[in-house]
């Protein structure tokens, strides 16, 4: 039986960071002058960028949400009295035909979500991916203006708009700022997203997210803190209104219906565009309290072998024993407990400095099998245990410890090669870690009255 670990939980919580990121990017960017630069006599409108963004870095599914949050967005601005005859054709307010105008505005965003995500999932498969990406992103504003043009064709023919209208942006004078622009924004991404730096701060992120290094306690001030921030932004964009109409009123300029409803519908955009941004700081904010809890964890593990000690261990196993009994988990667990076999006798007989190198190959061995399924610690000497959460049957628990002991066998000493013992028992409902480490050591006590280089379970 073969046990394949997917980070599918924790890379989800990244996917999810990024996504939400992208989103608030996208609401930033269309209620706000970072949308849209002016530069005369050429005028960029880059909001689609975020969807080109997501399709590059995640996948064709997240393009199309991202691209759905763009069309929503494109709607709200398109239903005021401002605007010009042409825009009211995205607000199914204004333009008389709801329906046709929602799957105008939504749909053929969407639709440039779903295409370009799918075309750069075919282009990262090539033999060079990043010319693939180049030649998809510098489409990407074409395939926009086609899919826009053909839905406002058919839902809109009296518009007199047709697809060939989407062909007059490469003659266009914005073309090649365009394609510059977005090329550097996307590829650029993409080369941040492959960076060793990004692949560390993502492998940091998925142990905090695992263990819950440091963030239980926290979640209740980050969920106050964003309350409160909504608050403060409703407040402030409520008193602009306020004191907008209370000027007109001093100036004798009379305020129609459409003029307050144009107040209060900028006002929105306004408050849409501060929480955006307020989202996008509390991103990083959580990202850089997680790097930070993952470099303070780091700074207390084993000097030797590279795993928590044994405070840290008990510490942190008692964090994720009581997380897994406010979320009522019930998955199988267990805790383990390793023991090198006669390791007093190796240090004895060959030294110190081969006991700490059969200590250091034990550790990574460890790691390599089961670092990414649960905590690791060395608890003194040549003492080992893991923490395993996941959802694992006992078959693959046997698999990889089986793995683990083997992996082991391989470590070379002058006269053979380096065996262990092994004691472990399933957690289930047990949230007392110091009672999972007592059953263990049975085990492993067990295991060595059997003649060493055994595993046992705690049989029920």
């Amino acid at each position: 039986m073969r046990v394949n670990f997917t980070k599918k939980k924790t890379d989800e919580g990244l996917r999810c960071y990024l996504l939400w990121g992208l989103v608030a990017i996208e609401l930033l960017m269309s209620f706000s002058f970072l949308g849209y630069i002016h530069i005369q006599p050429i005028s960029l409108t880059i909001v689609y960028i975020p969807v080109l963004a997501a399709g590059c870095l995640m996948g064709p599914w997240e393009a199309t949400l991202v691209g759905i949050v763009f069309g929503l967005a494109s709607m709200w601005k398109a239903s005021s009295f401002y605007i010009s005859a042409g825009d009211m054709m995205f607000s199914p307010i204004m333009s008389g035909k709801p329906i046709q105008s929602i799957l105008m505005s939504v749909g053929a965003r969407a639709l440039f979500g779903l295409v370009t995500g799918i075309l750069y999932a075919a282009a990262k498969r090539r033999k060079h991916p990043t010319a693939g990406i180049f030649l998809v992103t510098s489409v990407g504003r074409i395939i926009h203006s086609f899919l826009v043009y053909w839905f406002m064709g058919i839902l809109f023919p009296e518009a007199g708009y047709h697809v060939s209208n989407a062909l007059d942006s490469i003659l266009n004078l914005e073309f090649f700022p365009f394609f510059l622009v977005q090329n550097v924004i996307v590829l650029t991404c993409y080369a941040i997203q492959n960076s060793k730096y990004a692949r560390r701060l993502g492998d940091r992120i998925r142990m905090v997210n695992r263990m819950g290094i440091g963030i239980i306690q926290s979640k209740k001030t980050m969920a106050l803190f964003i309350v409160l921030t909504f608050l403060a932004s409703f407040s402030v964009a409520w008193y602009f209104i306020s004191r907008i109409e209370s000027v007109m009123n001093w100036h004798g300029v009379p305020l129609s219906d459409q003029i307050a409803y144009d107040i209060v519908h900028v006002q929105i955009q306004f408050l849409l565009g501060i929480l955006s941004l307020f989202a996008i700081v509390i991103l990083v904010i959580i990202l850089s309290l997680k790097n930070f809890n993952y470099l303070y964890y780091e700074a207390q593990l084993d000097g030797l072998t590279g795993i928590a000690s044994r405070g840290q261990f008990f510490l942190l196993g008692e964090k994720i024993l009581a997380n897994r009994k406010i979320k009522q988990e019930r998955q199988s667990g267990y805790f383990t407990i390793l023991d090198i076999d006669d390791f007093k006798r190796i240090n004895d007989q060959y030294g110190h400095p081969t006991g700490d190198r059969v200590l250091s190959k034990v550790a990574e061995n460890l790691k390599m099998v089961l670092g990414n399924y649960g905590l690791l610690g060395r608890l003194g000497g040549d003492e080992f245990v893991a923490l395993v959460y996941e959802d694992l049957g006992k078959k693959e628990m046997e698999v990889l410890l089986n793995r683990l002991r083997a992996a082991i066998g391989t470590i070379k000493i002058p006269e053979g090669n380096v065996t262990c013992s092994i004691g472990t028992v399933p957690i289930k409902e047990e949230t007392v870690i110091d009672k999972l480490y007592n059953r263990a050591d049975q085990r492993l006590y067990e295991a060595k009255e059997k003649g060493k280089n055994q595993i046992v379970f705690w049989e029920e």
